[in-house]
């Protein structure tokens, strides 16, 4: 393909994503929308390949591959502009505030009772797996079963305690670094990001952070921060090499990988002709294994891409949300499988305008945590698409069974 080729995709692309960003103001009067959280990391990170294309060691980028974004983001427009036409129509709001101004006190004490089942598991372990810090660790500590579960419980809890941290809450802080040193334990990165940057989004919805480009370079800071942390773990805790330069450098370029891995990789299946077609179910992994266990099938897909490419600097097995969601689907398959999730979605956002609650916008924006992650791969296919929701909304009537008891006992005192 000739530069001016190349040049077209990539200037006629950014054109589409102004289109859709202006349009998408129009519709929700808000920058903190689906599309948007979906679309504006990808093209920061579209970006970042383009400029390290052959270069570093990294292969050559193929601009053919951002043509998949352009019509999945069309696709996904559709049904963000169709149901802001109702709402509007209609006059049902479009946009609310969060009311809650103290992290609730059944919050607390679950937080309390996670950490220390947390710090018990910690000194249980540790002491028969030496390599804390790998992937083994990880998956050991905190990775599956009920301490699976404890952590993604332990998930909207740190959420929500980002949110209500303020001069007047620093205590909130004993909660939020013990969660966060558990989800680093885990090793897996997406799993820390996602989680800070919903609490992150929660503050700038109810105007308690402002959006400035010190908050956005303190952001990147931090999530090099959280992959410095990691690789420590990794390179120098499990595996006893000293800090020095060359392991630096090492982590700085594995960093500048993990941003391009989706793109990348998608870049590379689409010049192989996607060798690693697969099939459907590895799109909804999580509700076909939910109706494996169900019906007491012990078969349980994993969903992971088993192709792994060398970027010129490690390997990668992660191809986009769209592209995950292409390589197991057809075309048609594709197209409806795109509008269902932004459906669902924008329903979910009209959803926690109505009920106005942070609970329901734990869940919302944890999903849009989701998009958000879809410049690397597809989350959508995990549990935690699901379970997340569902806990937020347990712990919402947990706190609202436990708020009507102490009225009751108000009213009979």
């Amino acid at each position: 393909m000739g530069g001016f080729q190349e040049i077209l995709i990539l200037l006629s692309f950014f054109l589409e994503v102004f289109v859709l960003s202006y349009l998408e103001l129009k519709a929700w009067r808000t920058l903190y929308t689906p599309l948007n959280f979906l679309m504006w990391p990808y093209v920061i990170i579209l970006i970042l390949s383009i400029a390290i294309s052959g270069n570093y060691g990294f292969v050559v980028f193929y601009y053919p591959s951002i043509l998949l974004w352009s019509v999945g983001l069309v696709i996904f427009a559709i049904p963000s502009y169709a149901l802001a036409y109702i709402v509007q129509k209609h006059n049902i709001p479009i946009n609310s505030h969060i009311k809650e101004e103290q992290m609730p006190k059944i919050l607390v004490l679950f937080a309390i009772v996670i950490i220390a089942l947390f710090a018990l598991r910690f000194k249980t372990i540790s002491g028969g797996i030496s390599m804390i810090g790998s992937d083994e660790f990880g998956e050991e500590f905190c990775g599956r079963g009920f301490w699976g579960h404890l952590r993604q419980l332990s998930l909207p809890i740190l959420m929500m305690a980002i949110f209500f941290v303020d001069k007047k809450n620093k205590w909130l802080w004993l909660i939020i670094i013990p969660i966060l040193a558990v989800t680093i334990l885990y090793q897996v990165k997406g799993w820390v990001i996602i989680p800070c940057l919903t609490g992150m989004v929660l503050r700038l919805c109810a105007g308690k952070t402002k959006l400035r480009l010190s908050l956005l370079i303190y952001v990147v800071l931090g999530a090099m921060m959280v992959f410095l942390a990691s690789y420590i773990l990794g390179l120098v805790v499990a595996d006893g090499n000293e800090l020095g330069s060359e392991v630096l450098s090492f982590i700085f370029r594995n960093f500048v990988h993990y941003l391009t891995s989706g793109t990348l990789g998608l870049s590379v299946d689409m010049q192989m002709g996607f060798p690693d077609k697969g099939d459907f179910e590895m799109v909804i992994a999580q509700v076909v294994n939910l109706g494996n266990v169900l019906v007491g099938n012990d078969e349980l897909i994993i969903p992971l891409n088993q192709l792994y490419y060398n970027t010129g600097v490690n390997y990668t097995n992660v191809r986009t949300l769209f592209g995950t969601i292409f390589i197991n689907s057809g075309y048609v398959t594709f197209g409806v499988f795109v509008l269902f999730l932004s459906c669902m979605m924008y329903l979910m956002k009209l959803a926690t305008i109505r009920f106005n609650n942070i609970y329901m916008y734990v869940a919302y924006f944890f999903e849009c945590g989701l998009l958000f992650m879809g410049w690397f791969d597809s989350y959508f296919a995990n549990l935690s698409a699901l379970e997340i929701p569902v806990l937020a909304l347990l712990l919402l009537v947990i706190d609202k069974a436990c708020e009507k008891k102490q009225e009751e006992a108000v009213c009979l005192g």
